[in-house]
């Protein structure tokens, strides 16, 4: 029987899969509004309005960037719009290489072409990817204000010392110098934290809501809640509201549980176009399980800049932070065997961006791993243009989620 054919065999179970919450949630409609209204136009203008802009600074610790009255950007925007004149310019002006990252390249030809507006300060993770920093470099010659929070690493949660958190308190004081000319309000900070978590508290209800409803949850959807766990779209209590909506819908869900016909996987990573969720959920596949990172609470019970330092220290350790944090490169499989655990997935989706050096070495080692566990996974990678994916990369979902069942 061809693959075609398998699909209309399975067309009535294939209506009986759509999503219910889309025609008419309002939780996903205002995770919609949410996130468009995070767009690249909007950060302009409220720099432009004479707000504290940057880029960087959403993740782990934008607690202290919102207690320093500045809005961080996820680097993402940088090539959510006009990502391929971006990267003509890298390669044409800059002579990065085709082959090379999409990513880095759409980054560096971003930067150069909006070096004239008004955010001109950015903030990177020293622990991040090698190839950013070169990019900053450059920005540098464009007059951008380049602010870099050095680390260290811990491979194990034991291995974290007292010196290694007073080196990264003391980094993010520097941060809060460079980016208000005064010391941290550390009562400020830890009100941040207690924000952020009270919103992460809410994300972890709706991924367990949702790992029991995931056709209801569209995987596009799913990836805004892991944003948004990260820097809110800008505000923390509009997406709490949000997540509250979904929450209450997803619990009158509950109480009416039905039997899954789905093939159950786990992904690891983030995708990069939507049209690949479409194509797991076609094949009758769902996404119970989604290892990405930021949805971790931070402690409440130390200091608030201890409390960070301890958070990316723990990170690293767990894989959380994917490629971005030193051994999260070769612990992150360890959370994808838990999830597989978890939920009971038949296999797992490891995706990456193209060319991304990282990202190569994470999935061979989870390759590897997955294989002796004969636990079935296949490999992605995308670029982070919006064009359609391949038809190669469709097939190739298709096929692994029809293999699964």
């Amino acid at each position: 029987m061809t693959h075609t054919a398998s699909l209309e065999r399975d067309a009535p179970t294939l209506l009986r899969r759509r999503p219910r919450l889309p025609s008419w949630s309002k939780g996903l409609q205002a995770l919609d509004a949410m996130a468009q209204s995070y767009s690249f136009r909007s950060i302009l203008g409220a720099a432009d309005a004479g707000r504290s802009v940057i880029w960087g600074g959403w993740s782990w610790e934008s607690p202290l960037t919102y207690a320093c009255d500045t809005i961080p950007v996820s680097y993402d925007q940088l090539w959510s719009e006009e990502s391929r004149e971006s990267e003509a310019i890298a390669e044409d002006h800059f002579q990065v290489p085709s082959e090379f990252c999409s990513m880095i390249k759409a980054m560096l030809g971003r930067l150069h072409i909006d070096r004239d507006h008004k955010i001109k300060r950015i903030l990177h993770f020293g622990s991040g990817c090698e190839p950013i920093h070169s990019v900053l470099e450059l920005a540098k010659q464009d007059g951008y204000d380049i602010f870099t929070l050095d680390t260290v690493t811990a491979f194990r949660s034991t291995a974290k010392h007292d010196a290694d958190i007073a080196f990264l308190v003391e980094e993010l004081q520097r941060l809060s110098h460079w980016l208000t000319g005064k010391p941290a309000d550390e009562d400020r900070v830890a009100l941040e934290i207690r924000r952020k978590n009270a919103v992460l508290h809410k994300v972890a209800r709706v991924l367990e809501l949702r790992a029991r409803h995931p056709l209801d949850i569209p995987g596009i959807h799913t990836k805004q809640i892991f944003m948004g766990a990260m820097h809110g779209f800008g505000d923390l209590d509009a997406f709490g509201t949000v997540l509250d909506t979904l929450i209450a819908e997803l619990e009158e869900l509950d109480d009416e549980p039905e039997a899954p016909d789905y093939i159950p996987v786990v992904l690891a990573g983030s995708v990069g176009n939507i049209q690949i969720f479409n194509a797991i959920e076609e094949s009758n596949g769902a996404i119970v399980g989604w290892v990405y990172h930021g949805a971790d609470t931070y402690r409440e019970d130390l200091p608030p800049l201890q409390a960070l330092a301890h958070y990316v220290l723990d990170a690293q350790s767990r894989g959380d932070l994917g490629e971005a944090v030193g051994a999260s490169v070769a612990y992150r499989r360890h959370l994808v065997e838990e999830e597989v655990r978890k939920t009971g997935a038949r296999g797992v989706i490891s995706s990456s961006i193209t060319g991304c050096p990282y990202a190569s070495l994470m999935q061979q080692l989870e390759r590897d791993h997955f294989n002796r566990a004969d636990i079935p996974i296949i490999t992605l990678e995308t670029d982070v243009h919006r064009e359609p994916p391949t038809e190669e990369q469709v097939m190739r979902v298709k096929a692994f989620i029809e293999m699964l069942s």
